[in-house]
C-alpha cells in the first residue's frame, strides 16, 4: 500500500488511541537530557575509505522496475533520469529479495542494519500485536512498528492499558543469535554509528526509526519527560499531534563528536543508545524541522547554485521551491512521512550542502491519489498502471531526479567521490485488471492502453484488493467460536490466551483457514482458495519472525493470493478500491525488488537480471511461480546484503554480525578472498533467506501440514514437525557458521578449505532434505 500505516496521522486514523497521549509510556527506556553538557572534542574529519567523499542512501517505498501490465512501462522505465543514471553508473541488481513481511517497515530496517526482522525486532510490520497478560482472556493490543530507535513498544489500544505499556522491551529489540534469544532488553544497534564514529555526520528525511516518529512518545524519549518540547507536546489536545509532526518528527541528524551544525544550535540533545556494542557516548542529535531547518538552510530565501533552499521565512522548500509543510494544519515544517521525490530529495541535497556527508531518505510511491491529481480514472485512492495520475505523479518524480542530479553534479557530488544506494524495499502486487491471466483487464481500447499514448481506465471491480473477512469466512466452521485477534499486515493470527502450537483449537483453526475459498476472484479461478501458504510457531520461525519477545510472536500466519486482504468486518468477500498494492505475503510479484548501487568500487554492469519486461507480475499476477522459480536470471541478492556492501565500499564495519553479505558482483575489484566463496555465499541466500529454496520448502510442507488431520488424528502434522524442528535447528546451526565465514572473507580472510567444504555440504544436504519434506509431507 502507498502509506506507511502505522504512523498517527489523519491518514491512518484507526491507529491513533489515547495511549499515546501519555508522556509516561517511555518509562522503559532511558530518555536523553535536553541541552546535554557535552565536551568538545576537535572539529570531525570524515574519514570513508575508497576515495569514499559521500554516501546517498534512498529507500523508495512500493516503486516496481518491472511491469506490473505487459503494456504499461512500469514505474522506473517512466523515470529515465534515475533509470538510466544507475545504469550508467553502476548495477541495477533486479533480483533482489525481500525478507518476510514484505513491507516498509521490516524492509527498510533490514537494508538499514542488514538484520533479518527476528533480530532487529520488527518481523511483523508495519503494525504487529503484543499479547496483554492484563487483558481480556490474555488477548492483545496493537502496536505500530514506527518509533524512534530508542523508543518503548507504543500500544495503540484505547484505552491506555494498564500497566501501560503492557511489554516493556524496547520496540527494536535485538538479539545477537538465531533462533532469536535472550532478555528483551537491548536495542538494535543504530545505523548511523560506524559513520559518526569515523568522524561522519548523518543525516535522515522520513526514514524509518531513524527520526522521530510519534510525538507523544518519541518527543520525551529523545528530548527529556521535563523538556519544553514533551510538555508542549502533552499539551496539544490534537490526538495526531500534528503541530508536533511539523516540528520535531521525521527529520534527524546525528552528529559526529564535535560536528559543528550540533555544537552551534541551541537544542542539541544527547544522542542516547544506551545499549550499543562497544559504547556510544558524547554524542549528539538534531531532530525535527524546527532545529534542522535553521541549521541545515541559512535563514530566509536561500538559494544554492540557482536551486532554491529556503522560503522567506526560512522554512525548506521542496526542489521547485514549495515550502515544505504538515498537510493538515499547514505548518511549516515536515510534510509527513509520504514525502514525493521532489521533496525527499531537496533536504537530501541541503544536508550535503550543509557539510552531512551521509544521507539516507525515503520516497513514497506513485500508486495512490497525490494531493491535487486531476485526470484520475481509478475509481478509488489506488492508481492502476497506466491511469492518468500515476503516469503524470511519475512524470514529476522524473523531473525531480532530473533536477536533483544536476544540483548535486554543480555540488561536486559524483559517482567519482559518492555512493549511491537506491532501490525500493518492496514490490507491492497489482490486485486488479492485468492482461495476461486474468478473467478481467483495464477497459479495452484499439490500441491497448499503455499509460503513455493511451491512458488505461478502471472500473470499481478491476482495481481494488479483495477484502476477505475472515471472521466471516470462519463463521460456519468449527472455528466459529474461537477467540483470536487478526493482524492484517502480515495476516498473522493471535489466538487469545496464547496457546501452544498444537492446541486443538489453534490445530482446527489452521485446519478452516486453510480451506477457506472465494468466488469474487481476478483470476477467474471458481472457489478459488485464499489462502496460498500458512507457517505455524516452527515455520515462523524458518522464515525470520520470532523475536526474543514472546509476547509479540503470532500464533501462526497467513500468506493468502495476494489479491486479498484480511478484514474482520463486512462482506466474506469484497472490493476495497482504497486499496489496490498488497503487501507482506509470500509471493514472487511481492518478494523480488530491485536496487541500484553506483559509486566508487561500484562495477559498471547496467542491469543484474532481467529487464523489466522480464518480471513475474506481468506474466503470473496470479502468483503460480515460487520465488526460486521466479529467480532463476541474474545474482540473486538479499536487502540484507545492503548494510554490509553499503560498509565494504567505504571502508567501514559494525560491530555485529550481519545477517547479509558483501554483494561480490558489485565490486569492481573484489578481494581474493571474496572470490572463493561464491558458491558458499550462494547456498548461505538459499538456506537463510526469508524466500529461498530452504524457506520456500518448509513454507509448502508446513502448509500442507497445518491444513491436514483432524482432532482425532493429526499425525501427518506431528510428523512434519518433528522434522521441521531438527532442520530448523541444522538450519541456525549452518547459517550462523557461514555468515561468519562470508564477513571474514569480506575482511580479507580466506576460508580454509575443509571449513568451507563442510558448510557447503551441509547446506546442500539441508536444502535437500527441505525438498524431500516439502514432497513427502
Amino acid at each position: 500500500m502507498g502509506v506507511r500505516p502505522g504512523h498517527l496521522t489523519k491518514s491512518n486514523a484507526g491507529l491513533a488511541t489515547g495511549a499515546l497521549l501519555v508522556a509516561s509510556a517511555v518509562g522503559a527506556i532511558a530518555v536523553a537530557p535536553a541541552s546535554p553538557s557535552v565536551a568538545a572534542p576537535a572539529p570531525p574529519t570524515c574519514q570513508l575509505g575508497n576515495g569514499v567523499k559521500h554516501v546517498i542512501n534512498i529507500v523508495f517505498d512500493n516503486v516496481h522496475f518491472f511491469r506490473d501490465n505487459e503494456n504499461v512501462p512500469s514505474d522506473l522505465e517512466q523515470m529515465p533520469n534515475l533509470l538510466n543514471f544507475l545504469k550508467a553508473n553502476g548495477t541495477v541488481f533486479s533480483n533482489s529479495h525481500t525478507p518476510l513481511i514484505a513491507h516498509t517497515a521490516d524492509d527498510s530496517l533490514t537494508i538499514y542494519t542488514g538484520l533479518y526482522g527476528d533480530r532487529h525486532g520488527q518481523p511483523l510490520t508495519n503494525t504487529y500485536n503484543v499479547y496483554n497478560p492484563s487483558g481480556s482472556n490474555f488477548s492483545t493490543d496493537p502496536a505500530t512498528s514506527f518509533t524512534y530507535w530508542t523508543s518503548p513498544i507504543i500500544d495503540t489500544r484505547p484505552p491506555v492499558p494498564a500497566p501501560n505499556p503492557v511489554d516493556t522491551a524496547p520496540s527494536m529489540t535485538y538479539s545477537d543469535t538465531v533462533p532469536a534469544s535472550g532478555p528483551a532488553n537491548r536495542v538494535t544497534p543504530a545505523p548511523w554509528v560506524p559513520f559518526t564514529r569515523a568522524g561522519c555526520t548523518v543525516g535522515d528525511f522520513s526514514t524509518a526509526n531513524m527520526v522521530l516518529e510519534n510525538p507523544a512518545v518519541d518527543v520525551p524519549t529523545v528530548f527529556g519527560p521535563d523538556s519544553p518540547e514533551a510538555i508542549e507536546t502533552a499539551a496539544n489536545p490534537d490526538r495526531f499531534k500534528d503541530v508536533q509532526v511539523a516540528k520535531y518528527v521525521g527529520e534527524a541528524i546525528h552528529c559526529a563528536q564535535g560536528a559543528a551544525i550540533c555544537a552551534n544550535s541551541p537544542r542539541a540533545v544527547a544522542d542516547n543508545l544506551p545499549t550499543e556494542p562497544g559504547g556510544y557516548d558524547g554524542y549528539q542529535g538534531l531532530f525535527g524541522a524546527q532545529y534542522i531547518a535553521p541549521a541545515i538552510g541559512g535563514g530566509p530565501n536561500q538559494s544554492h547554485d540557482g536551486f532554491p533552499v529556503t522560503d522567506a521565512h526560512g522554512n525548506l522548500t521542496d526542489l521547485d521551491g514549495n515550502t515544505l509543510q504538515e498537510p493538515f494544519t499547514h505548518t511549516p515544517g515536515f510534510p509527513g512521512f509520504s514525502p514525493t521525490a521532489s521533496q525527499s530529495l531537496a533536504v537530501l541535497a541541503d544536508m550535503q550542502e550543509a557539510g552531512i556527508p551521509v544521507t539516507y531518505g525515503y520516497i513514497s510511491d506513485t500508486h495512490d491519489k497525490k494531493a491535487g491529481a486531476t485526470g484520475c480514472t481509478s475509481p478509488g485512492n489506488a492508481l492502476g498502471p497506466g491511469d492518468a495520475c500515476a503516469v503524470a505523479a511519475l512524470h514529476a518524480y522524473d523531473v525531480a531526479f532530473g533536477q536533483w542530479l544536476q544540483r548535486l553534479a554543480d555540488d561536486g557530488i559524483t559517482p567519482g567521490n559518492t555512493v549511491f544506494m537506491i532501490g525500493a524495499e518492496e514490490n507491492d502486487q497489482f490486485a486488479g485488471a492485468n492482461v495476461v491471466g486474468r478473467n478481467t483487464q483495464p477497459t479495452p481500447t484499439t490500441p491497448p492502453c499503455d499509460g503513455v499514448t493511451v491512458a488505461c481506465h478502471y472500473t470499481s471491480s478491476q482495481d481494488g484488493e479483495l477484502q476477505a473477512n475472515i471472521k466471516g469466512l470462519l463463521s460456519t466452521t468449527a472455528s466459529s467460536t474461537a477467540q483470536y485477534d487478526v493482524q492484517p499486515q502480515g495476516a498473522s493470527i493471535y489466538v487469545k490466551g496464547q496457546p501452544v502450537a498444537d492446541d486443538p483449537t489453534v490445530r482446527q483453526l489452521e485446519r478452516d483457514t486453510a480451506a477457506m475459498t472465494s468466488n469474487l476472484t481476478y483470476s477467474g479461478v471458481p472457489n478459488e482458495h485464499i489462502v496460498k501458504y500458512q507457517a505455524g510457531a516452527l515455520e515462523q520461525r524458518v522464515l525470520h519472525l520470532q523475536t526474543n519477545d514472546p509476547l509479540r510472536t503470532p500464533t501462526y500466519s497467513i500468506f493468502p493470493m495476494p489479491d486479498y486482504f484480511f478484514s474482520t468486518t463486512g462482506a466474506n468477500v469484497s472490493f476495497n478500491n482504497a486499496f489496490a498494492y498488497d503487501h507482506g505475503y509470500y509471493s514472487p510479484n511481492i518478494d523480488i525488488t530491485w536496487a541500484g548501487i553506483a559509486g566508487p568500487g561500484v562495477v559498471n554492469n547496467g542491469v543484474d537480471g532481467p529487464g523489466p519486461t522480464g518480471g513475474n507480475e506481468s506474466q503470473d499476477p496470479n502468483s503460480t511461480h515460487t520465488v526460486p522459480e521466479a529467480s532463476t536470471q541474474g545474482t540473486w541478492i538479499e536487502e540484507a546484503d545492503m548494510r554490509p556492501t553499503l560498509l565494504h565500499l567505504v571502508g567501514l564495519h559494525d560491530d555485529y554480525q550481519t545477517d547479509g553479505q558483501v554483494i561480490t558482483q558489485a565490486l569492481t575489484q573484489p578481494n581474493s578472498a571474496l572470490a572463493q566463496i561464491a558458491e558458499l555465499g550462494q547456498l548461505y541466500q538459499q538456506i537463510n533467506s526469508s524466500v529461498g529454496e530452504f524457506a520456500t520448502n518448509t513454507l509448502i510442507a508446513d502448509s500442507k501440514a497445518l491444513a491436514s488431520g483432524s482432532a482425532s488424528n493429526d499425525s501427518r502434522y506431528a510428523n512434519e514437525q518433528t522434522t521441521l524442528a531438527d532442520l530448523a535447528d541444522h538450519r541456525d546451526r549452518v547459517a550462523t557458521l557461514m555468515k561468519a565465514t562470508l564477513a571474514r572473507a569480506a575482511a580479507g580472510t580466506v576460508p580454509g578449505h575443509g571449513e568451507m567444504q563442510s558448510e557447503i555440504a551441509q547446506a546442500r544436504a539441508l536444502l535437500k532434505q527441505a525438498a524431500q519434506l516439502a514432497a513427502h509431507t
